[in-house]
């Protein structure tokens, strides 16, 4: 590598890590602020608890601080005069973005790595210790494995195939029910369970009551019983935020479940694609960045380049919300939706690259 290019990608990277701190310092310190004045939890559960989402937070503001580095790095050389001396040594505006891009895509990979290896973990502690340590309820328990959905609650557990929130109904329910000293009381299996206002229909199913005092349990078949349980699809709301914390494998293998089961799925599609799609903004990010910086001699100094940035991100973000939104609705296919902005966004800017001429 060049020495040139050395100095060139040093202040990239150093811009870049700049602008990602400074963006999730002031995310954070807006979340943390809210949370102390808003609710009841304490000082150090709030400051635990956004610890946990540190690292997500960090891959929401990468796509941004590319764009904010890209700018800052090139509009400052503009304005110095060195891109003017870069391009009389024979470096074109093509190599010098390539040259970004390259570091770029390394940010890209690293971000997909860490929404799939690191970020599912972490938001499993995190909501773990919102549920236990912050809102006191340590019977709470929800985890959605391979091909099963378990969620306890009280002296309550759920063991669930696919929950509906639109149609409010459970496929392959069974509640496994425990007295005070943890003995399996009663299981109850069914094939379906369908919320009403007179509470939970189970239909097709098996009732098994256990007693202390008979070896045997008693099983009895039903067609259709009540089932009368706190618990609501409100309740069982937690099981769709609880799909954020999968990798990627694992809400693929959960979309398929679901799939045949006849559910719809278009919402947890789009969450999947957009994992990608998310990963390669930066990239888009980068390109954007570079024909409004090297445009001419810039003038208005720092304040003039964070203005532009923040346009293209705004701008950029709605697009993208629109997309997930006409996804989740049915209006796109999911991969469409996750990713039609930014390749519109990437032509866009490859035009704009192109009309520079250098």
């Amino acid at each position: 590598m060049k020495t040139i290019d050395r100095y060139i990608i040093a202040l990239f990277l150093k811009n870049i890590a700049v602008a990602a701190g400074g963006l999730t310092l002031i995310y954070l310190f807006q979340q943390i602020t809210t949370m102390v004045l808003e609710s009841d939890f304490t000082t150090r559960q709030v400051l635990a608890y956004n610890l946990f989402q540190l690292p997500a937070v960090l891959v929401q503001m990468i796509p941004p601080s590319v764009l904010i580095g890209t700018v800052l790095t090139l509009s400052g050389l503009n304005r110095t005069n060195e891109l003017t001396a870069i391009f009389a040594l024979g470096i074109g505006l093509k190599r010098l973005m390539a040259l970004l891009l390259i570091f770029v895509f390394a940010i890209s990979m690293g971000t997909l790595f860490l929404q799939d290896s690191v970020l599912p973990h972490l938001f499993k502690r995190r909501t773990n210790y919102y549920w236990r340590d912050m809102k006191k309820r340590t019977d709470f328990y929800l985890d959605i494995k391979q091909n099963k959905i378990w969620y306890r609650s009280k002296n309550l557990i759920y063991n669930l195939k696919a929950f509906d929130l639109k149609t409010q109904q459970i496929l392959g329910m069974t509640v496994y029910s425990f007295d005070d000293r943890f003995n399996l009381v009663q299981t109850v299996e069914s094939e379906k369970a369908l919320y009403t206002p007179q509470g939970w229909k189970l239909m097709n199913g098996t009732v098994t009551q256990f007693s202390m005092t008979d070896p045997f349990p008693v099983n009895q078949k039903f067609n259709e019983i009540r089932l009368q349980i706190q618990e609501t699809p409100k309740d069982f709301q937690e099981i769709e935020k609880e799909v954020d914390g999968l990798r990627l494998k694992e809400l693929k293998s959960y979309i398929d479940r679901n799939q045949a089961a006849g559910l719809d799925v278009k919402s947890y599609l789009v969450k999947y694609h957009s994992r990608f799609s998310l990963s390669f903004i930066p990239m888009v990010m980068c390109i954007l960045g570079v024909p409004f910086s090297v445009r001419g001699k810039r003038e208005g100094g720092l304040a003039k380049d964070l203005g532009v940035c923040l346009a293209i991100t705004f701008f950029y973000w709605l697009f993208y919300s629109i997309g997930l939104s006409l996804g989740t609705n049915g209006a796109l296919p999911p991969v469409v939706a996750a990713w039609a902005p930014t390749l519109i966004f990437t032509v866009f800017a490859l035009i704009l690259v192109s009309r520079q001429g250098k």
